[in-house]
């Protein structure tokens, strides 16, 4: 798929959820970096995103092809060539995702999905008083937005859950620590749901937790696990270090 054909994409998209979605346009016109700013760092496989500040970090560090393929951006690739032959396809898919690799000979990919585990990396920030920087705000507050559910208004365990009381509460207070205001029309329909829900009470073990690491809830809500318990045997509690 070239740029003209991922443009095109994105704009029926964008029709199909018009009429449906108000929040979803919405979460389009949120508040963003500049996307020209971003680049992509690969240590040895450890790949981190860095924002540039000023023009002389942005002239000594040009985007590559694959920042700009991950930030949606054209990446000026020539178009390929109709492909006759399923020889010709696999050459074209190696051309293609060549220009994708990264420096270390690996290829990057977004780990999207799981709603569950940037709120512990947000409050860890927050009690530890961990400087967030701006713009880093902004992409997390914009990411969430984005992955509010259209109709309830909630958030679930992973992207394509549904609205659950974990994700929601959760999801929502990351919003407000980074700076969201409680008075966010997106934010009230969050609230709605989670009063409707039972509030964050009913939310499961790890939500209690990271509630009371923060200071929202009194420990007494968290079930406590029993430390005697990694002292049974293997062969009678096989999986507890695992679910745990």
């Amino acid at each position: 798929m070239d740029d003209s054909q991922r443009r095109q994409l994105g704009g029926v998209l964008l029709n199909q959820h018009e009429s449906k979605s108000p929040t979803f346009l919405d979460n389009l016109r949120e508040e963003r970096t500049d996307p020209r700013r971003w680049r992509l760092l690969d240590e040895r496989g450890r790949q981190t995103w860095h924002y540039l500040l000023s023009d002389e970090e942005i002239n000594s560090w040009p985007q590559s092809t694959a920042d700009e393929y991950f930030l949606g951006l054209p990446t000026d690739l020539p178009p390929l060539p109709r492909p006759e032959t399923p020889m010709s396809s696999v050459q074209n898919a190696i051309s293609y995702f060549s220009q994708l690799q990264l420096p270390p000979g690996n290829w990057a990919c977004e780990y999207g999905g799981p709603l569950f585990l940037l709120p512990g990396l947000v409050i860890s920030w927050y009690v530890t008083e961990t400087s967030v920087p701006e713009h880093v705000s902004i992409e997390i507050r914009r990411y969430l937005f984005a992955r509010q559910h259209p109709e309830d208004g909630g958030w679930g365990l992973h992207i394509e859950g549904e609205s659950s009381v974990f994700g929601t509460a959760m999801n929502y207070v990351v919003l407000r620590v980074l700076g969201a205001s409680e008075e966010d029309k997106r934010l009230v329909k969050a609230r709605g749901l989670l009063h409707k829900l039972g509030g964050a009470v009913n939310g499961p073990h790890w939500a209690k937790f990271w509630l009371s690491v923060l200071g929202c809830m009194e420990w007494t809500a968290v079930n406590p696990v029993p430390p005697e318990l990694w002292s049974v045997s293997g062969a009678r509690l096989k999986s507890f270090g695992v679910l745990i």
